[in-house]
């Protein structure tokens, strides 16, 4: 191997080392709320999420395409993974209890979501893509994704209404 050689492999590592700081934790959290509790099979989708969209993206200095073949990889191995349920034992101790409680009664919103509506609201608020990067991992129109995401946030609104008037 040519020193040239060893130079795009080093630039390489750097870049996939800096690709994976920037979105594993991100990435981790998406297939943890759309697979369930279950945080060792979180940690395998993201894993091999990431090997594959190291190994499909041509470019690793062209963040957006590595970001959504990352995301369209997760999404397609969580949409395939066995859901967990979600337990109400959720550890969000570091948080004040109004919050506790907010967070767990949308955790049980999204619960009630289908596969899709949640990957739409997540990938969309809490990753916060946008409309096009959406529609490229779901392969749609980009207009289908926002009237999607748009029906999805009324659903959990609804959701999050029932859990509030069941008072649990």
């Amino acid at each position: 191997m040519t020193d040239r050689d060893n130079s795009g492999i080093r630039r390489n590592e750097g870049a996939a080392a800096l690709l994976v700081e920037q979105y594993q934790q991100r990435t981790f959290v998406l297939v943890l709320y759309l697979i369930g509790d279950d945080r060792d099979k979180a940690y395998d989708i993201t894993a091999s999420s990431f090997v594959e969209a190291l190994v499909s993206t041509p470019s690793l200095e062209d963040k957006g395409s590595f970001l959504i073949s990352l995301v369209r990889a997760a999404i397609e191995k969580s949409r395939a993974a066995k859901i967990i349920p979600f337990s109400e034992k959720t550890d969000f101790a570091d948080f004040p209890s109004e919050k506790r409680n907010s967070l767990l009664m949308i955790k049980k919103a999204l619960q009630a979501l289908t596969f899709n509506e949640k990957a739409l609201l997540l990938l969309r608020d809490q990753l916060h893509l946008s409309y096009r990067e959406i529609s490229a991992i779901f392969k749609i129109p980009e207009s289908d994704s926002r009237i999607q995401t748009v029906r999805a946030r009324i659903h959990i609104r609804e959701k999050v209404e029932e859990v509030l008037s069941s008072g649990e």
